[in-house]
C-alpha cells in the first residue's frame, strides 16, 4: 500500500492507493505549526473512520511547497511507519522533460500534475490547477513540459477584495446564476467566478494561438476546479484526483 501526501499552501491532500486503485483520499488544512505527532493523529484517525489499515503502509511518496510541513510530514512516516517518504523533485528520473529556464524551480505539485495530465490524457495538453494559485502548466505534442503561467488563486483573490474593502463582506463561492449581479452578494460572485472563468478561457486560446496549435487537451483539477469546470466555453476534463495521481505514479518509477 502507497501513502501519497501533496502539501499545498492551503490545503494537504493524503491518498491511500493498493497498487494502481485509490483507495481513500483526504483534504486537510495546512497547519504550519502542526507537529509530527499532530499530523500522525489526524491521518490514523483518518484511516480508522475509513476501516482501512493504515499499517499495511510500505511505502510512501510526498510533494510539498512548504519545507517546514514537509520535514514535520517526513518525521511522521519515519517515527510511525518507519519509512522514509520519497520527496518529488526535478532531479528524479521523471522520464519527463521539464524544458525550462530552471527545473529546479519546477513547484513539486506541478511536475505530478505535468506527469499524470501526460501519462493519462495525452499531449498537447494544458492543466489548470485551481488553489491558492491558479496554474497553468503546458505540455507540448513531443510530451515535453515546456512552462506555463501563474495567477492568484480564486479564493486568494477574493480574499485580498474583502480585507481592502471595507463595505465588502466575504461570500461563500458558488455559480451565480447572472453575469449582471442584482445586489451586493450576486456582484461579487458573478466578478469572481465568472472573472476567473472568462481568464482561463482567455489563457487557454491565447496558449493555442501562441502555439499554433488547433486542439490542446484542457485538464482541470485543484480544490475549486469541480466549481469551473462546467462554466468554461473550452472544451475540459476535471480530475480531482489529477495531483496524487501523478504521486502514484512517479511512484512507480522512480520508487
Amino acid at each position: 500500500m502507497l501513502l501519497a501526501i501533496d502539501i499545498g499552501n492551503t490545503n494537504v491532500v493524503v491518498a491511500l492507493f493498493s497498487g494502481e486503485a485509490l483507495l481513500k483520499s483526504w483534504r486537510l488544512h495546512t497547519n504550519k505549526t502542526n507537529t509530527a505527532d499532530d499530523w500522525w493523529i489526524a491521518v490514523k484517525q483518518l484511516a480508522e473512520q475509513a476501516r482501512v489499515d493504515i499499517g499495511t503502509v510500505d511505502s510512501v511518496i510526498l510533494s510539498t511547497v512548504l519545507p517546514v510541513v514537509g520535514r514535520a510530514m517526513t518525521l511522521m512516516c519515519r517515527r510511525y511507519l518507519e519509512l522514509t517518504p520519497l520527496r518529488v523533485n526535478a532531479q528524479l528520473p521523471l522520464g519527463l522533460n521539464l524544458d525550462v529556464k530552471d527545473p529546479d524551480t519546477v513547484g513539486a505539485d506541478r511536475i505530478c500534475n505535468v506527469v499524470a495530465g501526460r501519462e493519462l490524457y495525452g499531449s498537447p495538453c494544458v492543466i489548470v490547477d485551481l488553489g491558492t494559485a491558479t496554474t497553468f502548466d503546458v505540455v507540448d505534442e513531443g510530451g515535453h513540459f515546456i512552462g506555463g503561467s501563474i495567477a492568484p488563486g480564486l479564493e486568494t483573490g477574493a480574499q485580498q477584495l474583502f480585507a481592502g474593502a471595507a463595505l465588502l463582506s466575504a461570500v461563500e463561492l458558488r455559480v451565480p446564476r447572472t453575469v449582471i449581479g442584482r445586489d451586493t452578494e450576486s456582484n461579487l460572485l458573478a466578478g469572481i467566478v465568472f472573472g476567473a472563468v472568462d481568464q482561463i478561457d482567455g489563457m487557454i486560446t491565447r496558449i493555442k494561438e501562441e502555439r499554433g496549435w488547433q486542439d490542446l487537451t484542457v485538464v482541470l483539477t485543484g480544490g475549486l476546479g469541480d466549481l469551473i469546470a462546467g462554466e468554461l466555453r473550452s472544451p475540459s476534463i476535471y480530475d480531482a484526483d489529477l495531483t496524487v495521481t501523478g504521486l502514484r505514479l512517479i511512484h512507480e518509477r522512480c520508487g
